[in-house]
């Protein structure tokens, strides 16, 4: 028989002091984990708030570059250089002959600096003080045959007939203009005016996203669209051709009634900003829009300037 104090001795279980130190290192363990998850969770929350951020405002600017660009449209129609008055029209009509006669046309660039209410007589959604509203007025790239055109809508329909007594109508009814051959009816443009300004809300009553909208004249009504959200302010410079060459040569953010038939290009500046907060942080910048100063609104929402300078290619090339 072997000697009890030759037997090998198991342990049977953990003291105390080893029990307290397995528990302190997996704290230790889990309170790291833990806080590697939540900073990499934060982490990518701010860069999901930044990559939309960056996403609305390029979005914005696209859009506004696009629709600048195509300012001034109509079609076969190309204004007279000489005897053509250019009017301001309130946009907000939408009934008579809108600023079109056969000597007037309206321009197709217009704008209001911002001010502190709603400059214009629609009665913008929620407009937001203090930031500009951009005018917009062209025809659809598409065309309609005379016959298919629908009640109530306004179309813009140009003569190519050499004996035709009116360049143009502009209206909802009586198209019998012709083409070359003089017989066959002229098509039809869909005649559109876009007003785009910034709403304090997207959906106005349950948020207070500010959002970059639309107001457009088309189909014979007024309708209001939601364009892009966290647009926080805009302003516009516009170029103004002194020359007649079709060329700016200088900027202002309010041009005299009769410099807007002289609009050549338009600066868009905005300004674009998160739609959520970021726990911790406080925006202390300021923002140079155009030749506003925009002073730091001390929040806790992250925020960029955009710019982007657009030709308005009608009429500066009717000019060249």
């Amino acid at each position: 028989m072997n000697h009890p104090a030759m037997l090998t001795r198991h342990q049977t279980g953990l003291s105390l002091v080893e029990l307290m130190i397995s528990l302190t290192i997996g704290l230790l363990l889990m309170t790291g984990i833990t806080t590697l998850i939540v900073q990499q969770s934060n982490i990518r929350d701010e860069l999901e708030k930044s990559s939309r951020q960056i996403e609305n405002g390029r979005y914005a600017i696209q859009l506004l570059h696009d629709d600048i660009q195509l300012a001034g449209f109509f079609g076969e129609y190309a204004p007279p250089s000489v005897g053509t008055v250019y009017t301001t029209p309130d946009p907000c009509v939408i009934t008579g002959n809108l600023g079109w006669s056969s000597s007037t046309v309206p321009v197709a660039i217009y704008g209001y600096a911002g001010v502190e209410s709603d400059p214009t007589t629609c009665g913008l959604e929620n407009y937001k003080p203090g930031t500009a509203i951009l005018v917009l007025r062209r025809t659809s790239t598409d065309t309609l045959a005379a016959a298919a055109a629908v009640a109530g809508t306004t179309y813009l329909q140009v003569s190519r007939c050499n004996t035709a007594t009116s360049a143009f109508v502009l209206g909802a009814s009586g198209f019998t203009l012709q083409q070359k051959d003089c017989a066959t009816l002229a098509p039809l443009r869909k005649y559109s005016v876009r007003i785009y300004f910034i709403s304090s809300c997207d959906v106005c009553g349950t948020d207070t996203i500010p959002t970059l909208k639309m107001l457009e004249f088309a189909d014979g009504v007024r309708t209001t669209y939601p364009l892009v959200e966290g647009i926080e302010n805009i302003q516009y410079d516009f170029g103004i051709d002194n020359t007649a060459d079709g060329s700016p040569d200088n900027y202002l953010a309010s041009p005299a009634e009769a410099d807007w038939q002289d609009v050549m290009s338009v600066r868009v500046n905005l300004l674009a900003r998160n739609n959520e907060p970021t726990n911790g942080y406080v925006d202390n910048k300021s923002y140079q829009l155009g030749t506003l100063a925009i002073p730091a609104a001390a929040d806790s929402y992250r925020r960029h300037a955009y710019s982007e300078l657009v030709r308005a290619i009608n009429p500066s090339g009717r000019r060249e």
